[in-house]
């Protein structure tokens, strides 16, 4: 299959799986001290691993919930990015689909449900936003605008709190706490740079295709962190996310 093929079929697998959540009754339970899963998770990760790996015979599918395998062409799955979001329905939460294909990710599908937004991206095929809703161009402002979640409620790491107060005198800080929306963000020209720390493969894996097709720049740090965007906040990021995590 093609990068184009992949992602048609993360699309779909993904518009399909936003229609499910009109009927899951949400349950939440515990998922560490700081963190929460729904039963929309569940049910929507498992859904999702059988339309991909049916859509692509012989595919396997890293997630969240359900446990990861890796295979040729490999699925990064995060069936709810900002669980914490969509509990309490704040309407800051998205599906997200990646595909890698030997190792190297190829196509990214970001879809918002609250919105109905779809971002989407692949190897030769060009960033591009699908919106039913409203939609701004969007603007500049002299200072970078940031989103960041940093710092997290429980952080094993010193030093994000004085990074959080450096940022806050160079750029307009958002926090969301949703990676994978940050990053369909800032491909999408809504934000300048995008940077966490604690975060996982399937948080990052389509968002990264998205920024990197839009003309952004994507960049792992260490290996639960990444700095993503354009212009010289990145740089500045960069050095001082891997300062903390190093």
């Amino acid at each position: 299959m093609t990068p184009s093929d992949l992602l048609s079929l993360a699309v779909q697998s993904c518009v399909d799986a936003a229609a499910l959540l009109r009927d899951i009754h949400v349950d939440v339970a515990p998922k560490g001290a700081f963190d929460q899963v729904s039963s929309a998770d569940v049910e929507l990760e498992s859904f999702l691993r059988g339309a991909l790996t049916a859509g692509a015979p012989g595919s396997a599918v890293v997630g969240e919930e359900l446990g990861s395998a890796t295979a040729s062409v490999t699925w990064y799955v995060d069936p709810i990015d900002g669980t914490r979001n969509f509990v309490r329905g704040i309407p800051l939460s998205c599906i997200s689909v990646a595909a890698a294909v030997d190792g190297v990710l190829v196509a990214g599908c970001v879809l918002d449900p609250f919105r109905d937004e779809l971002f989407t991206a692949a190897s030769g095929v060009p960033f591009s936003v699908r919106s039913t809703g409203l939609v701004i161009t969007p603007g500049t402002s002299p200072r970078p605008l940031v989103l960041t979640d940093i710092p997290l409620p429980g952080s094993p790491y010193t030093g994000e709190t004085d990074l959080l107060t450096d940022l806050l005198a160079l750029a307009d800080v958002r926090r969301i706490y949703s990676t994978a929306l940050s990053l369909a963000w800032v491909a999408a020209g809504r934000a300048d740079a995008a940077a966490n720390i604690g975060v996982f493969p399937w948080d990052v894996a389509a968002g990264a295709v998205l920024v990197r097709e839009a003309g952004g720049e994507f960049r792992s740090v260490a290996a639960n962190a990444f700095v993503a965007g354009r212009g010289e906040i990145v740089d500045w990021l960069a050095s001082r996310v891997e300062g903390i995590v190093t």
